[in-house]
């Protein structure tokens, strides 16, 4: 779970991050990215109707979530990620590996070899 301090929860914010953020887009997911200011990076997800019934919106939330969790990206960003229709069909390691792609797309990645040592099982 991503603490209070690491989500967008403001409707303000979300607005500001869609106005003023730069995008990049798989079949996937959408990530939006612009600079907050701040000294930590925040994220949103948004997960709309035509994803699914709540169930599969719930979990693909999940699994956005801790796809976010186990990345390692530079503070200072505020963060959207706009699942796509075709998230829920796709297994966790293909949407982890998809919003890293589009992490490192967007500059924002900061240490891409972080996955192999959780492929090795290391524990971060």
């Amino acid at each position: 779970m991503l603490p209070k301090a690491r989500r967008l929860t403001k409707a303000a914010d979300f607005a500001a991050l869609r106005r003023e953020g730069r995008s990049r887009a798989d079949g996937l997911a959408v990530v939006v990215a612009r600079r907050n200011g701040l000294d930590v990076s925040r994220v949103g997800l948004s997960v709309g109707k035509r994803v699914g019934n709540a169930v599969v919106r719930n979990r693909t939330k999940r699994r956005l979530r801790e796809a976010v969790r186990l990345t390692d990206v530079f503070e200072g960003w505020d963060l959207l990620i706009i699942a796509r229709k075709d998230a829920p069909a796709a297994g966790f390691r293909r949407l982890r590996r998809s919003v890293k792609t589009l992490f490192k797309r967007a500059g924002i990645l900061r240490n891409e070899r972080r996955g192999a040592a959780e492929r090795a099982g290391a524990r971060p």
